[in-house]
């Protein structure tokens, strides 16, 4: 299919290539960066806890809770593109919470930088426009503010990646971010796909596979996004269900080679599997808290996760695309320890001023 556009070119592009431009191709320098990321991610996690109402004990935990997330620690070590996923996505959130308060155009110019950035970072994080929508429609404002808003918005993502996107129509000649898409959608949705990622090789597309790459890379997109979308409207109810085992699939724990790890491979995938349930369940007892279930600043972040896990059951799973969300995850997580030990004092006092 070519590698001219296929793949997001942010990651590389930002991170990779001044590493590699100043140092060489070092690659302990490009964990470094990775690490610089991740200490930010750490710092965002607090800050989009403060905007979203937290005290201090809620902002410290959020921020511990990502420091402490083994995943968010062993990914430093790889180059992947959710190393800048992350703080990028944490940067949309902040700005959502922002706007939902404050009608601030700077924050707006801001988070129209974060989407022309993560646009070539990752496909993905487009599902968290749902949270920025919802805080434009929460926003105290007029109709016609709102919509400078959103137009300001746009046009600094536009300006930001507009020119990746002229790059690609000299490139390949059409104007696009990347050719993934239709190839994504398609191995996500096929007579073969099981919600997991599977090798193009085994689809049905894969004795031709070889033919259709050589027309070119928009042109094998195109074919590859049509025959998707014709086998979702010929099979509804088996999509719908696949779509819904995506869903399944994206926030299982991660159990995956635990009965042939060993060691100090083992210790450390039970000690993460530990993390993620605590994690994940303490963020679902937010539902049940009356401060958190009406706080709209909650429901803005639970509106992110939403969004970001519904795009992929549009597409596939992969254990390592549920990161960049887990940031999030667990400021919510950290929010609501925080209110049920404010909940619980509250009512030790009231017990004693009783007695």
């Amino acid at each position: 299919m070519g590698n001219r556009a296929m793949y997001n070119a942010g990651y590389p592009l930002f991170v990779l290539a001044p590493i590699f431009y100043f140092f060489g191709k070092n690659l302990l320098a490009a964990r470094l960066a990775n690490l610089i990321l991740g200490l930010v991610s750490i710092v965002l996690c607090y800050f989009v806890a403060r905007e979203a109402g937290a005290g201090r004990i809620g902002r410290l935990l959020a921020a511990a809770f990502w420091a402490l997330y083994l995943p968010a620690c062993l990914y430093v070590v790889y180059l992947f593109k959710e190393n800048l996923m992350i703080p990028l996505m944490l940067g949309i959130m902040w700005c959502a919470l922002r706007l939902s308060r404050k009608e601030d155009f700077k924050t707006a110019v801001l988070c129209g930088i974060l989407f022309g950035l993560i646009a070539m970072v990752g496909n993905a994080a487009f599902a968290l426009t749902g949270a920025v929508a919802l805080a434009l429609l929460i926003l105290q404002a007029s109709f016609s503010q709102r919509v400078k808003l959103l137009s300001v918005m746009l046009i600094a993502a536009v300006i930001v990646a507009m020119p990746w996107v002229i790059r690609n129509y000299l490139v390949v000649g059409a104007p696009i971010l990347n050719t993934n898409g239709g190839f994504n959608l398609y191995l996500g949705n096929n007579p073969v796909a099981n919600g997991w990622f599977v090798s193009i090789a085994d689809t049905p597309r894969g004795p031709t596979w070889e033919s259709l790459r050589k027309r070119g890379e928009v042109a094998a997109s195109e074919v590859l996004k049509q025959e998707a979308i014709a086998w979702i409207k010929a099979n509804p109810a088996a999509f719908a269900f696949l779509a819904i085992k995506k869903a399944v699939y994206f926030w299982t724990p991660p159990v995956h080679k635990l009965d042939v790890a060993t060691g100090m491979e083992r210790i450390v995938r039970m000690s993460w599997l530990v993390q993620y349930v605590l994690i994940v369940a303490v963020a679902f007892l937010s539902l049940f808290l009356k401060s958190l279930r009406t706080n709209r600043q909650i429901i803005i972040l639970w509106v992110g996760v939403l969004g970001y896990t519904a795009i992929h059951m549009l597409f596939y799973v992969i254990f390592r695309y549920r990161l960049p969300i887990m940031p999030i995850v667990a400021v919510i997580s950290a929010m609501t320890i925080e209110a049920y030990v404010i909940s619980y004092l509250k009512r030790s006092v009231l017990y004693e001023s009783v007695l």
